[in-house]
């Protein structure tokens, strides 16, 4: 769904292994893998495959690890300070003798990033009034879409222009939607508009959004594609409530009952999702693989199925028929997102890290980010694995420096607990965005918190 992902480079220092016996060396490739905060992960690999061998690496000449090869292997340094340089050599080991040795690495781990914010609260129309999404350009440039009323009229858009919010309705030319052949048009106001669930920008005159039926702004017209009139999606097929894409000419829709649409810039195609539940949110990669998509099985919030898309076919990664998280699995499953290496997915026991590389596993518990007794995660995002936001059901957010969280529910308390409804969120380093609604009275409210 959002934003440009961070590029791992790959800084290489090879080296030849000579064997005392001449009838046995390699070469090794000693390469980052990647960084964290407190940790750096290497990468050994042999050009050629050859019997096992003793491996020993080095951080700043003391001893850090020492264990058997044969093949590719990655190895986490653990322990490290944040910002620091540390500078790792690699030994081919004859029992306890170096025979062998590599060209330095340098690494500098991440910096922790700050947990200083400040709140400013907006509210826009009045009851009836909610917002589902929001997408920053910057902190001049916000977009938010969903249905908010007031004087008697309804939008369901609005732009932040750095001073105010511009309130914009889109509606279809007779105000119905689903006609064939009627364009949505934008105007100041009008008696009904689409209710919109997202939205998904790449450039002023490049826009998606959905209203269970996708819609492209070119930057002179808004152009609406019925799915079900152009033959895309069949009667029992529901619309497509979610988007994400990596251009215009590579786009996913997905929606009620196991719908997913793909459009690659001139033609849509139904793709076989191998469920019928309601598909909620969607991620990927900059290349566009793997893509992550999070689906409600039971009634209510109940979301518990993660499919994968690779290699051109979705499978089935994760499913559960229950909520609440058992012995051997993380419960109901809420939303993802996919950074670098490793999709990020909020579940009912904590984070859910999943390295689709190495197909590896670490849950953060619930425990670490939540100080009250309830933290139902409507969204998850990230820039960096020292950067990230999540917030909850009830407005409550927690902030990852690389260290440590950070758990605030200043919001909440504000508006009363209970009383505030968060929907959607996005971030892009200097300011954070939620949008949803408050309850009492019911209006559409955002929270922009500035990071300094």
């Amino acid at each position: 769904m959002k934003k440009a992902f961070p590029i791992l480079l790959f800084f290489s220092a090879c080296f030849l292994f000579e064997d005392e016996d001449e009838n046995q060396n390699t070469h090794l490739t000693l390469s980052e893998g990647a960084i964290g905060v407190t940790t750096v992960r290497l990468k050994v690999e042999p050009e050629d495959s050859l019997a096992e061998f003793t491996f020993e690496l080095t951080r700043d000449d003391s001893t850090v690890q020492t264990l058997s090869l044969q093949s590719d292997t990655l190895i986490k340094d653990t322990g490290l300070n944040p910002n620091t340089s540390y500078t790792y050599t690699g030994y081919w080991m004859d029992g306890t003798k170096r025979i062998g040795e590599s060209n330095t690495l340098t690494l500098t781990t991440m910096d922790t990033t700050s947990h200083n914010f400040t709140w400013e609260i907006d509210t826009l129309g009045e009851y009836g009034s909610y917002l589902n999404d929001v997408w920053i350009v910057d902190e001049n440039d916000i977009w938010v879409v969903g249905n908010i009323e007031t004087d008697c009229m309804e939008y369901n858009m609005a732009h932040w222009d750095g001073v105010e919010w511009e309130l914009m309705g889109l509606v279809s030319q007779d105000e119905q939607i689903g006609h064939p052949g009627i364009d949505p048009i934008i105007e100041n106001y009008s008696s009904h508009t689409l209710d919109l669930n997202s939205i998904h920008y790449f450039s002023e005159n490049d826009i998606w959004i959905t209203s269970g039926l996708p819609m492209h702004w070119d930057g002179n017209n808004w152009t609406l594609y019925h799915l079900w009139n152009m033959g895309v999606l069949d009667n029992d097929d529901g619309g497509v409530t979610q988007l994400w894409g990596t251009s215009s000419n590579n786009m996913y829709f997905v929606g009620r009952t196991g719908s997913i649409v793909h459009y690659d810039g001139n033609e849509f195609t139904k793709m076989e999702s191998g469920t019928d539940v309601d598909l909620i949110d969607i991620d990927g990669t900059p290349d566009g693989e793997p893509i992550y998509i999070i689906g409600r099985i039971n009634t209510g919030w109940y979301s518990n199925l993660v499919l994968v898309y690779s290699n051109n076919v979705w499978n089935t990664l994760y499913e559960v028929d229950h909520y609440l998280p058992e012995d051997d699995d993380f419960g109901g499953v809420l939303n993802t997102r996919v950074l670098a290496d490793t999709a990020y997915i909020t579940t009912m026991a904590g984070l859910w890290k999943y390295n689709y590389l190495n197909q590896t596993s670490v849950l953060i518990p619930e425990s670490d980010y939540n100080e009250g007794d309830y933290f139902h995660t409507t969204n998850v995002t990230a820039l960096y694995s020292n950067d990230i936001f999540m917030v909850n059901t009830t407005w409550c957010t927690a902030h990852f420096n690389g260290l440590n969280w950070n758990y605030d529910d200043v919001i909440n308390q504000y508006f009363g607990d209970w009383n505030v409804w968060s929907k959607s969120a996005d971030y892009n380093g200097s300011i954070f965005v939620v949008v949803g609604y408050v309850s009492v009275p019911q209006t559409a409210l955002i929270m922009r918190s500035i990071m300094y």
